[in-house]
């Protein structure tokens, strides 16, 4: 900086350099050029993943239904002895356990694909919630927890999603369980809110959780890589509540355990017609 003879300080005025810029605008280009083609990479890599997962599922379930159906043949064999009946349920947990790994899988890569359609249509929720609670039994009976649903009067028939909501319910269900230890208690609670959305609450007496914020990004937990199937499990259902335009609430209660809150928006069969 300068000083002119009225006593003013000058700033100098710094010659452009145009051989400068032009490198730093070609700079520019090639990176953008390069980011261009990693992103046509990825999506051609996420394209050839979810062609690899469906692929892999079909090839899967076929074998897989037969084993899930023949250890059901078997368990209803009525001279089975108590260890062949304990070896068959093993066959049908594990096989049960790798069905829903591979729809969680195929699920995860269809939600990471792009939005998905909802197909709205009229059902009873306690219904919905009955079979579910039914396909969730095996587990509790197995740890020994007790399972309660409590519904207010109006929660009857709905409009919504059934495939995706009973999907959410049993996934968030199953997980509450396997929180719980022998002889805890899973309970229940669903109402409607202004008529408008379906408020489920699930109710465990697990453990508390100190970080809500990394329940739903194990990559963010120290045991990243070790995800279990009940955890990929949440992660798939927030993202099944996100595309129903819904919302999933983790609380610690006061006393022992967490209470789940799903809200997903419903309308009256009245409303609907």
């Amino acid at each position: 900086m300068t000083e002119n003879p009225k006593g003013k300080n000058i700033t100098p005025v710094v010659p452009v350099d145009d051989e400068r810029i032009a490198g730093l605008i070609e700079q520019l280009q090639t990176r953008t050029v390069e980011l261009e083609e990693a992103n046509r990479e990825l999506r051609h890599v996420s394209h050839y993943r979810s062609l690899f997962l469906a692929r892999m599922s079909h090839e899967l379930r076929t074998p897989l239904t037969s084993i899930l159906g023949f250890a059901e043949i078997m368990l209803d064999q009525e001279k089975l002895s108590e260890p062949q009946r304990r070896f068959c349920q093993k066959i049908q947990n594990s096989g049960m356990q790798l069905l829903a790994t591979l729809n969680q899988l195929v699920d995860l890569s269809r939600l990471e694909a792009g939005p998905a359609e909802l197909f709205l249509q009229e059902l009873s929720f306690p219904d919905t919630l009955r079979e579910t609670c039914v396909a969730v039994g095996r587990q509790a009976q197995k740890r020994e927890v007790e399972i309660e649903c409590n519904l207010e009067p109006e929660v009857n028939t709905i409009v919504s999603d059934r495939g995706r909501l009973r999907q959410v319910l049993y996934t968030f269900l199953a997980w509450a369980v396997s929180r719980s230890q022998e002889g805890q208690r899973v309970t229940i609670d669903a109402k409607l809110l202004d008529g408008s959305s379906l408020q489920v609450q699930i109710n465990d007496e697990g453990e508390s959780i100190k970080d809500m914020s990394r329940v739903f990004d194990p990559e963010d937990t120290p045991r990243a890589g070790k995800t279990d199937l009940n955890e990929l499990g949440i992660i798939v259902g927030r993202r099944l509540i996100e595309l129903m335009k819904g919302s999933v609430t983790l609380e610690n209660r006061d006393s022992i355990g967490l209470r789940t809150i799903i809200e997903v928006p419903t309308i009256s069969p009245k409303a609907a017609a």
